[in-house]
């Protein structure tokens, strides 16, 4: 994973809540598990979707 540095506008009561929800150290440590969490589940929505379509059933 490759770390950078970057200059962004935040919604800082956003972060307090997930911060507080995940029991988060710091802010970076929470928009982290979140970013990361978040690419989870886009990855899964990609498998899911990959294979929804496929109505190939056998005859028994």
């Amino acid at each position: 994973m490759a770390l950078v540095k970057k200059t962004i506008e935040l919604d800082q009561d956003q972060i307090n809540r997930i911060k507080t929800a995940l029991k988060a150290k710091s802010e970076k440590e929470a928009i982290n598990a979140v970013l990361k969490q978040f690419d989870t589940d886009l990855a899964l929505a990609e498998v899911t979707l990959r294979g929804a379509g496929s109505f190939e059933f056998d005859e028994v």
